[in-house]
């Protein structure tokens, strides 16, 4: 097996360059700032959030439109203790059934049907870059040839038999990589990964894909809004709700959801809220700084002298760690209410070619992407649960929530100011109809079935989870079915009613 990656082991700006797309609405603004090439990809910025998405989210919503995943995703879930095991995190469950063990003394409510409260699980930072978790794995491998710097730049067709025959790659300084193989992965991310096979496809003059409508659409991300800040009238008991825990060592991170039931009530996308801690000059701000310095590894001696000179801090921030296993958050921090509402598949937001070309003469990707009302209105029914949810619960009486004007004014859109997440996905959609998506659910494309796509870009929908715990199920099933391991069974390739 051989590896090509665009990066380096470590942070290069000329390479970095290379992710600017062509934005002509100035809307998505995530492209420098949410994805990273080098070894290890984003993994070297990614907060390490994992959580799947849910099983409602992955099935059929007629309320919306949208018809269940193509693949069977139980199949999947098979490989949740493998990941948790491969990040050294705990295996209890995400959502209430381990309610006892992130909630022991019963401050949130167990019977809410609006708000669905799971926990996400983050490893150590240490953890979180993959080319740092998997080095010796990487090094011991006698198969696997790693070329970094490498950015690819052509392709060989065999446009006889409909096949990608080889690739050429280059670095910054003009050196050339050709190589031939009988398969291709593409693991670049969902907006790299989809302008690959669009220079694919104009390699080919448009053969390639003639057939697909699929390619570049459908192009969505989650749609992010601060909509209430907590007012800790109660700093003490804000802090043993809101602050992360340590279950087994691993990081908790509360993950509250639009409950199916709301789903269906209001017609409505899926939706999720946590808990963001406005950091500014905090100790936890140089702890934080630190600890994603080891991520990247890079850490500087003035980080360390920084940490020295808030020992009275960290003194309490250890008891919390350990006599009641979860982060101290100092009364002087505001905590906000973000919520992160699904973005549903819109064949107008897409990703093609831009007639621009980055330096190695490449046409850049022009994203053409846009919130729609559909986001407008998830925003809306999101809020109006999350604020029954707190005064339901009694929150209100020690955190009341202070909604934005937006959130309070429904004539202020929402989605005017919203960002995206850098949870981009959808643009080679998996589905059963060739012409209408870019994937099977086998993961390779229709049109050059050597070519496989393990990306977020195949998700049909986003559903209201952070992407890459579901990457990784798929890349590790991907990889067991060119093992001649797990194959996807026939019955799930036939669609659902």
């Amino acid at each position: 097996m051989v590896l090509i990656e665009s990066g380096y082991t470590s942070f290069d700006a000329d390479i970095h360059k290379l992710n600017e797309i062509d934005d002509p609405t100035g809307r998505y603004t995530r492209a420098l700032d949410g994805r990273f090439r080098g070894l290890g990809g984003s993994s070297s910025r990614w907060g390490g959030r994992m959580i799947p998405i849910s099983a409602y989210e992955l099935g059929p919503r007629p309320d919306i439109a949208q018809p269940a995943w193509p693949i069977d995703t139980e199949m999947l879930d098979d490989y949740e203790r493998e990941i948790e095991a491969i990040f050294q995190i705990d295996n209890s469950p995400y959502d209430n059934s381990g309610s006892a063990r992130v909630d022991p003394n019963g401050l949130f409510p167990r019977d809410e049907k609006h708000i669905t409260r799971r926990w996400a699980k983050c490893p150590d930072y240490r953890n979180c870059n993959v080319a740092t978790l998997l080095a010796k794995q990487l090094k011991d491998l006698k198969n696997l040839d790693i070329w970094l710097g490498a950015t690819v730049c052509d392709f060989s067709l065999d446009s006889d038999r409909g096949r990608l025959r080889g690739i050429a790659a280059q670095n910054l300084n003009g050196n050339t990589l050709s190589i031939v193989a009988d398969d291709f992965i593409l693991a670049a991310g969902a907006i790299e990964s989809t302008r690959l096979l669009h220079l694919l496809d104009a390699k080919s003059e448009g053969r390639a894909f003639a057939g697909c409508h699929a390619l570049g659409r459908y192009f969505q991300d989650h749609l992010k809004a601060k909509v209430a800040t907590i007012n800790r009238r109660n700093a003490h008991l804000t802090n043993r709700l809101f602050a992360y825990r340590f279950v087994n060592s691993t990081r908790r991170d509360l993950h509250l959801e639009l409950s199916e039931h709301a789903q269906r009530q209001d017609a409505s996308a899926s939706a999720f809220a946590y808990i963001a801690m406005d950091l500014a000059s905090s100790p936890l701000a140089d702890l934080r700084q630190f600890l994603r310095g080891l991520q990247k590894r890079d850490v500087s001696s003035r980080q360390v002298l920084q940490l020295l000179g808030n020992g009275g801090f960290f003194a309490r921030a250890a008891y919390w760690r350990y006599a009641k296993g979860q982060v101290f958050i100092p009364e002087d921090i505001d905590l906000g209410l973000m919520v992160c509402a699904e973005q549903l598949p819109v064949a107008a937001n897409r990703i093609r070619l831009s007639d621009k070309d980055d330096r190695f003469g490449m046409r850049k990707a022009r994203i053409e992407w846009t919130p729609t009302y559909a986001e407008e209105h998830t925003f809306r029914t999101t809020i109006r649960h999350l604020d029954f949810y707190w005064r339901n619960s009694g929150f209100d009486r020690f955190c009341p929530l202070k909604l934005t004007p937006a959130a309070e004014n429904a004539a202020i859109p929402i989605i005017d100011d919203a960002e995206a997440c850098a949870h981009p996905s959808g643009s080679t959609r998996m589905g059963l109809n060739p012409p209408d998506s870019v994937v099977g659910p086998d993961l390779r494309c229709h049109a050059v079935p050597n070519i496989a796509v393990a990306s977020s870009s195949v998700f049909p929908t986003a559903g209201s989870a952070n992407p890459t715990f579901t990457i990784m199920k798929m890349a590790l099933w991907l990889a067991d079915s060119y093992l001649g391991g797990k194959v996807t069974p026939k019955a799930v390739l036939e669609p659902t009613a």
